[in-house]
């Protein structure tokens, strides 16, 4: 498919898009994204922003950071700056495969329910592309519906998919990563209208293992010594 008709059919997707709002979805990216650190000085790459929607909650919480945000619909970013003004926030339209940021090296960058929309063939050149905005503490947070739902999607409500919707499996982001010299560091398969509908991949650049001793603050010195006393008095083998 050529890269105009994807752009085409994201151009006149906005009218949809504005009706969804702030569903569950997009909240429980901003709320995985606190709870990961997300701070008024963080600096986010978000990689297919779509009108901004997800932007509009980060930019509740970055304050100070930078937010750039990219996408591949002119006419979705021209929306996005009319709805945010913030002077933090940029917008740019773009093509994630190649993009290439602004911002350089991030705290955070995001790819929320985007990977299933661009064809598999360029998730190498994709992967290969967000390495490079990665530093050795970066987080990237992957977010795509379980390959399951968009197979069922496709014979039970194909009219739900988009212009490219394709079930992304497991094995295909790891591989990705790995040849992108990417680490997934955790996976969760979790559920938000259907049992089970979404997959949830937090990812840094690969780290070199040195069996460093874990530094523990006095508090968790104390609450370990505590968890000894209790299981050696009343779990003693």
């Amino acid at each position: 498919m050529r890269k105009s008709e994807v752009k085409k059919y994201y151009d006149n997707y906005i009218s949809e898009q504005y009706s969804i709002g702030v569903n569950d979805r997009i909240f429980m990216m901003y709320e995985k994204l606190k709870d990961l650190g997300l701070s008024h000085s963080s600096d986010v790459i978000e990689l297919g922003c779509g009108i901004g929607v997800v932007t509009h909650l980060i930019r509740k919480t970055v304050t100070k950071g930078q937010i750039e945000s990219i996408d591949i619909s002119k006419e979705s970013i021209e929306f996005a700056k009319q709805k945010i003004k913030n002077k933090n926030v940029r917008f740019y339209e773009g093509d994630v495969t190649v993009y290439s940021p602004k911002i350089k090296q991030a705290d955070f960058i995001t790819l929320f329910d985007v990977i299933e929309h661009i064809p598999v063939d360029l998730h190498e050149k994709l992967f290969l592309n967000v390495a490079k905005m990665l530093k050795s503490e970066s987080l990237l947070l992957i977010n795509i519906p379980s390959p399951a739902s968009v197979k069922w999607d496709r014979m039970n409500a194909p009219e739900a998919l988009q212009i490219i919707d394709q079930p992304i499996s497991l094995n295909r982001v790891f591989n990705n990563c790995e040849n992108a010299g990417l680490e997934i560091i955790k996976f969760e398969n979790y559920s938000i209208w259907a049992e089970n509908d979404y997959n949830f991949f937090l990812v840094r650049k690969k780290k070199v293992f040195k069996n460093n001793p874990v530094q523990l603050s006095a508090l968790q010195k104390a609450k370990r010594k505590a968890w000894r006393t209790k299981f050696n008095r009343l779990y003693r083998y």
